[in-house]
């Protein structure tokens, strides 16, 4: 099974990255991230043999960290505004927090053998371009420059274990399981 492990972004923030859906798909060439999918990757695992998901599941229990707020601010791309291959919101507030977090998760999935593939960046895409012209791609950046680009606040209070089914509409998200976040006793 595909899996990930990542923080759900709240109803709130999610409503308000809504707003920018008018222009994402405006551009036949990028596709926007539906809205009830959008979150932040903490560590992208790939395939994994449903035997192994019970230790990761394990892995994860241990991992003690406390409840944060985060501000989602900013619109950026990857991997620059000159080659954009996707578009996402920032993290301001929070990023340290999240960044920890990212790493302890990172650092328990490295003990079963999972390497990190690249250092983790606190976003969350909205959306993946597959082709824009270079008059689109210019139109894209000018219009998402003139946005407001404050996607507010959010408790962080969990992060999830999820399995990612990938169909021609799109991937499918499913928790796998959820993990409260909370200080050691």
């Amino acid at each position: 099974m595909r899996l990930f492990i990542a923080v759900d972004m709240s109803d709130e923030v999610r409503e308000r990255i809504a707003s920018l859906e008018g222009i994402l798909k405006k551009y036949r060439g990028l596709k926007p991230v539906e809205n009830h999918n959008i979150h932040i990757t903490l560590r992208f695992l790939g395939e994994v043999p449903e035997v192994r998901v019970g230790v990761i599941k394990d892995r994860l229990s241990r991992i003690y960290f406390p409840p944060f707020k985060m501000h989602l601010k900013g619109i950026g791309f990857f991997p620059n505004a000159n080659h954009v291959r996707v578009v996402w919101v920032g993290v301001e507030e929070g990023k340290e927090e999240i960044t920890k977090l990212a790493n302890a998760v990172g650092s328990e999935m490295k003990k079963l053998g999972f390497k990190e593939d690249k250092p983790f960046v606190a976003h969350a895409t909205i959306a993946r371009i597959k082709r824009l012209t270079p008059d689109e791609r210019r139109k894209l950046l000018e219009e998402l420059n003139n946005v407001e680009d404050d996607f507010g606040w959010m408790s962080v209070e969990d992060f999830r274990l999820k399995k990612s089914t990938l169909t021609p509409k799109g991937p499918i998200y499913d928790d796998v399981e959820i993990y409260p976040l909370r200080e050691k006793e």
